[in-house]
């Protein structure tokens, strides 16, 4: 889509207003529709972390706690 409103923008005729307004509106939309991706986006993000209380456990004092935890919780085996 990008690729398609560059070359629009090259074939527009500025003089036509009916060209000038569909390639505003056009814009605009695009624009809406990656706002509405990226906010979506971002509410996923927040339900799929924020489920687990690993946060809110009091034996997590370091990244590495927190690490071997999510590796119980995933089932993995930590040796190295």
């Amino acid at each position: 889509m990008p690729l398609i409103l560059l070359i629009l923008l090259f074939m527009v005729d500025r003089d036509n207003s009916f060209h000038v307004v569909g390639y505003i509106s056009l814009l605009f939309v695009y624009t809406a529709i990656l706002v509405m991706r990226i906010l979506y986006a971002k509410e996923m993000w927040h339900e799929e972390f924020n489920e687990s209380d690993l946060g809110k456990e009091s034996s997590i004092q370091k990244m590495s706690d927190l690490k071997d935890k999510l590796d119980e919780q995933d089932g993995f085996d930590s040796e190295r």
